[in-house]
């Protein structure tokens, strides 16, 4: 080797190790590949306050996984799924986050197990350069585009917006008295914002905005609020058992207002608690459920049956299918990269993604280098309270007058 030639390679490793030092990372992009495993982590509230949220979630990404890897795996690699419990803590996410990527060196992240644990990681996803399917939440994820971070389904932002244009747009309801019920977490701080955002331009005043604890048991006092404002129409934008407790209430006072829930409120658990008492109640969702009839489902329905019992069933609702549908993708990505499997490859696979069909599970997505979200389209459900099922009323729909 010739001097010149000495003196140039060290000056190229001397500037290597500077940028290291500068905290611009250097990333071995084989980190949690093995010849025949590909690692991947999921951070869930196994067992915390949103566990009956959380668990199906999970179920569904390490079943769809396990039948992937029963089926051959990707390009001669198979799954190791490692799931740590947050408890809904985002302390505990971001220790799991750590525990995750620098001990267990996983490839691929899905989940982090709130919106507070994700405002707290995002940037550390981007720093470590972890590829990451989070579940749908807010737009703080997706705009701008976030490098690593892919998010299948609508946003709480989107589903307020898909909410208020069906009503106003599509149902051209009048004299209406809308208001938001949310609790004091940051999901409901998202929603509260777009809420507001969102009447603003169309040119309307809250008639309310309650807030109901997590996990509380009674909410007469924001029942009595609203009915004081003859409130029309309530947007709930909580969790499935705040959501049984408002309706349980609103019937004790005799308060029938048409009530709309966003994804976490749309829950065949909730309809079992309340029953009757959830009559004038619709909700948006992206995704189906285990009942349902398109092709995507029946091939769901079959898989998992094969691992685990039919008196399970009860769990396989849309947070089961939201997991399913996390699997398919993050797949589908993976299966486009290659045999040669790195994290930069992944993520130009999945940007390549466009109108790719998820049988009726959700709507088809698309993703791009500037676009990664997969939709942002919903349907609106009615309850069907005999028998204690979501009905779908529409097709798909996004908050600026488009269908299909």
């Amino acid at each position: 080797m010739k001097k010149g030639e000495s003196f140039l390679l060290l000056i190229i490793k001397l500037s290597i190790l500077l940028l290291c030092g500068m905290n611009i990372v250097c990333i071995d992009e084989s980190i949690g590949l093995l010849s025949n495993t590909i690692k991947v982590g999921v951070i869930s509230d196994v067992t915390g306050p949103t566990a009956q949220l959380q668990t199906p979630i999970h179920k569904g990404i390490n079943t769809y996984l396990t039948h992937i890897n029963d089926t051959g795996g990707i390009h001669g690699r198979k799954f190791k799924v490692i799931i740590k419990d947050g408890r809904y803590n985002v302390a505990r996410d971001v220790a799991n986050f750590k525990d995750l990527v620098y001990r267990n060196k996983i490839f691929m992240l899905f989940e982090i197990g709130s919106t507070g644990s994700g405002m707290a990681l995002i940037y550390k996803v981007s720093r470590e350069q972890v590829p990451t399917m989070m579940t749908s939440t807010t737009d703080f994820f997706i705009h701008p585009t976030q490098p690593y971070h892919f998010t299948e389904g609508a946003t709480y932002e989107d589903e307020i917006k898909i909410l208020l244009h069906y009503i106003i747009d599509i149902l051209k309801e009048k004299n209406i008295k809308l208001a938001l019920v949310r609790a004091n977490t940051q999901h409901g701080k998202v929603g509260a914002k777009t809420f507001r955002e969102q009447l603003n331009i169309y040119g309307l005043q809250s008639s309310g905005e309650e807030v109901i604890s997590p996990g509380g048991t009674e909410a007469s006092s924001q029942i009595i609020n609203l009915k004081r404002n003859d409130v029309t129409h309530v947007i709930l934008h909580t969790t499935e058992g705040n959501a049984a407790t408002f309706m349980k209430e609103a019937n004790r006072y005799k308060f029938y207002p048409k009530i709309y829930g966003t994804k976490y409120a749309c829950s065949e658990d909730t309809l079992r608690i309340v029953k009757n008492a959830a009559r004038n109640f619709y909700a948006t969702n992206s995704f189906s459920s285990w009942y349902d009839k398109s092709s995507g489902i029946q091939n769901m329905r079959r898989i998992t049956l094969k691992y685990h019992a039919k008196s399970s069933n009860h769990i396989y609702y849309r947070h089961y299918t939201q997991g399913w549908c996390q699997g398919i993708i993050a797949v589908e990505a993976l299966k486009r990269t290659g045999e040669k499997l790195n994290r930069s490859g992944l993520l130009k696979a999945w940007e390549s993604i466009n109108n790719f069909n998820m049988g009726g599970l959700m709507s088809n997505v698309t993703y791009g280098p500037s676009k990664h979200q997969g939709s942002e389209y919903c349907k609106i459900y009615k309850a069907d309270v005999d028998n204690l099922i979501f009905m779908p009323i529409t097709k798909y729909i996004k908050s600026e007058r488009e269908f299909y």
